[in-house]
């Protein structure tokens, strides 16, 4: 077991972590750990969410690296954040709920019933009866086997450039969504795993606090 030299209050033995948050243990544990990555899911008293830190450059490896005191500094942070965040929700539940409700619908349009998303579903039949015409021509015997390639080539990149989604822009629509929520525990962790943990307590899939 250690603790961490800049903050005595972090211990970590193995893959798990606890810290003191204004004198409430938090427990976690580290799921993925490497020179430039590290990952935390608090235990208790929540559970079911966790948060992966950012990226460290290439560059940056020369100066520090997530496999020493920075790392246990950084999951002392990710999991003081988890938790932050998990009292948030327990205090602004409604709130968060439609906020999450009116970003699952404005995904939903942007994906298929945007102005954007039509135009490519369009695109898409009328790429599908080109195709299907040229295989009744060749069937027919209309066409030999050289035309149908040459035809059906550029068809064929052009229906796989065509199965690519209306590029979405989900961090705009998530700033959108959740714009009046003012707090900074709100947007210290990713949008994925907001969005997740508020999906999580919607199902019941998640715990939303132990007993002791």
């Amino acid at each position: 077991m250690r603790s961490n030299k800049g903050n005595t209050n972090v211990r970590i033995e193995g893959e798990r972590i606890e810290i003191m948050v204004e004198g409430i243990s938090v427990v976690g544990r580290i799921t993925m750990r490497d020179r430039r990555i590290i990952g935390v899911e608090i235990t208790h008293p929540y559970s079911g969410i966790s948060e992966r830190s950012g990226c460290i450059p290439l560059l940056g490896l020369q100066v520090h690296d997530f496999l020493g005191n920075a790392g246990d500094e950084r999951a002392a942070g990710l999991l003081c954040a988890l938790y932050r965040f998990c009292i948030y929700v327990e205090g602004h539940k409604d709130r968060l709920f439609e906020a999450l409700n009116d970003y699952k619908y404005k995904v939903t349009y942007v994906k298929h019933f945007s102005p954007e998303a039509r135009e490519l579903d369009q695109r898409r039949t009328s790429a599908l009866e080109d195709l299907q015409s040229i295989r009744k021509e060749l069937k027919a015997g209309t066409i030999d086997k050289i035309e149908y390639q040459c035809r059906i080539r550029p068809l064929s990149r052009a229906m796989k450039q065509l199965t690519e989604e209306v590029d979405i822009d989900l961090d705009a629509i998530f700033d959108e969504c959740f714009r009046y929520f003012h707090d900074p525990v709100l947007w210290e962790l990713s949008r994925e795993t907001v969005i997740g943990y508020l999906e999580g307590i919607r199902k019941g899939s998640t715990s939303v606090i132990e007993s002791n």
